[in-house]
């Protein structure tokens, strides 16, 4: 488990219509995970904390944080699980 997988999942996620696809067919946290795992991306829950506050940070302008933000929207809705 990294924050690199962290970093390099939300930055697919904006960036891989495919991918995002793909993750959109989970139903919950665990099939995420699952995904991610068979991709070699899993990551904790604090690495994508960490992930979204590095991105944030990183953001030069308010596009680029409302997309970070989108996916940290998407992203929170399988916690719910």
């Amino acid at each position: 488990m990294s924050l690199q997988n962290a970093i390099h999942f939300i930055s697919k996620v904006d960036s891989d219509a495919d991918f995002r696809k793909s993750c959109y067919v989970c139903k919950s946290q665990s099939e995420l995970q699952e995904l991610l795992k068979k991709l070699d991306m899993s990551f904790s829950s604090d690495e994508i904390e960490d992930a979204f506050n590095v991105l944030e940070l990183k953001c030069q302008t308010y596009e680029q944080a409302g997309r970070v933000h989108e996916v940290k929207a998407w992203f929170t809705l399988f916690r719910k699980d």
